[in-house]
């Protein structure tokens, strides 16, 4: 039975079109009503959220639109129950509306890392730096060379274990695979326990 479970739960976030930031953010939920209660994300991407409220969930297939403190309007339908007090909810909006919140979502993640976007070309490296953690408790400055919602490139003095945790400013990941003088993370929440 437990393998069935995994299998489904893996199934489940092969299927996502997007990945989705562990990100909370409080907000607004407005119902198809015109109720509105308080809520907040516990993980938000370009194409859906799961939110959470401790006033009123609504049912699937109700259209809400919620109101989210650093993004705005976002509207979409309830897609699913998740655990108790949550849903996710399917964006309804333009392809336009998605990218803009992508490039906010990246925004935000990256401040969360503590990625400041060099201004100059004066001093490059300087401004894509990052603190990386190994599991292994080493740790070491890094060069950040590229990075997305879903992972980040670095440059680094050693590699790091293909598959091994690491942390990168304040987000966890795993290393998804070496390149020449560095490597890759996939990010990923770090489960406790």
């Amino acid at each position: 039975m437990a393998g069935k479970l995994t299998t489904t739960r893996i199934r489940a976030r092969e299927r996502r079109r997007f990945y989705r930031a562990p990100l909370v953010v409080g907000g607004r939920m407005r119902d198809s009503a015109g109720n509105e209660y308080d809520c907040r994300t516990a993980d938000l991407s370009p194409g859906d959220v799961r939110i959470a409220s401790p006033e009123r969930q609504p049912g699937v297939g109700e259209r809400v639109v919620l109101y989210l403190d650093g993004f705005g309007r976002l509207s979409g339908k309830v897609a699913r129950q998740c655990n108790e007090g949550e849903v996710a909810i399917i964006f309804d909006f333009s392809a336009h509306k998605r990218e803009k919140l992508a490039e906010q979502l990246t925004i935000v993640i990256n401040k969360d890392l503590g990625i400041t976007m060099p201004q100059t070309a004066i001093s490059p490296t300087r401004a894509n730096a990052a603190r990386i953690e190994l599991e292994t408790g080493e740790a070491y400055e890094g060069e950040i060379l590229d990075f997305s919602l879903a992972g980040i490139t670095l440059k680094t003095p050693k590699p790091a274990p293909l598959g091994a945790w690491v942390r990168v400013g304040g987000v966890y990941g795993r290393v998804a695979r070496l390149i020449e003088g560095g490597f890759a993370v996939d990010f990923e929440p770090r489960r406790r326990g």
